[in-house]
């Protein structure tokens, strides 16, 4: 199967599950929602030529099986599902800053500027709005949708430093990855803590598909780079 039957076979089933999911046709959600990972981790590995990154693959992994424990029982599983969730933002994290000491390494903190400065504060303020409309009364659950938030909150932070201190390809499908990533998150949050209406669901599964997509872009060219 060619690269482009891959990709188109992806997009398919993205407009399915959209559709499906938006419509509460359950019967074709759970056709279509099992398929889009693995046809997009099925072209990473081949994009990549075999010389694919483990790291991708596990945090694949860890999405599938978020996204099916959601699919089985979204409100049974929905801690768990956000604690699979954390463990590929984790391992990404890790790697953007391990790829951005080095740029601070050479350019040093003069690089960072009132731009950078404003988009923190408005990560920040973003931040703690969500938090403040959360309403739980488990500590657990507030302890990790805390930590999850924090960690969406670096990851914004790192990932904008990185682009501003080296503006590449990759750099800039780092932050589109991690804006899909935090839209997708926060518009999830709003349908199981706020409210379900068909707008939060929109974003969120446009927004969802976009994050993978843009993730696998970024790991692809990454690895090309290097």
């Amino acid at each position: 199967m060619g690269k482009k039957t891959i990709l188109y076979s992806f997009i398919v089933v993205c407009v399915l599950y959209f559709f499906s999911s938006l419509l509460h046709l359950d019967s074709l959600e759970v056709l279509s929602k099992p398929l889009f990972l693995p046809i997009l981790l099925y072209y990473y590995i081949i994009k990549s030529k075999g010389n694919f990154q483990y790291r991708v693959v596990v945090s694949f992994i860890f999405y599938y099986i978020a996204e099916m424990l959601i699919l089985y029982d979204e409100k049974q599983y929905y801690l768990i599902s956000v604690f699979l969730f954390l463990i590929p933002y984790l391992i990404l994290l890790y790697f953007v800053v391990k790829d951005l000491i080095p740029l601070f390494k050479i350019k040093g903190y003069n690089g960072i500027n009132f731009t950078l400065a404003f988009v923190l504060a408005f990560l920040i303020y973003l931040y703690i709005s969500i938090i403040l409309i959360i309403d739980t009364d488990s500590a657990l659950e507030k302890c990790l949708l805390h930590f999850y938030g924090f960690v969406l909150l670096l990851l914004a932070v790192f990932s904008t430093a990185s682009y501003y201190l080296k503006h590449s390809v990759s750099n800039l499908f780092l932050v589109t990855t991690i804006i899909a990533f935090i839209m997708s998150d926060m518009f999830y949050i709003f349908i199981v803590k706020i409210e379900y209406n068909w707008v939060f669901k929109s974003v969120n599964l446009i927004t969802q598909l976009l994050s993978y997509y843009f993730f696998v872009t970024f790991c692809l060219i990454k690895a090309k780079g290097k």
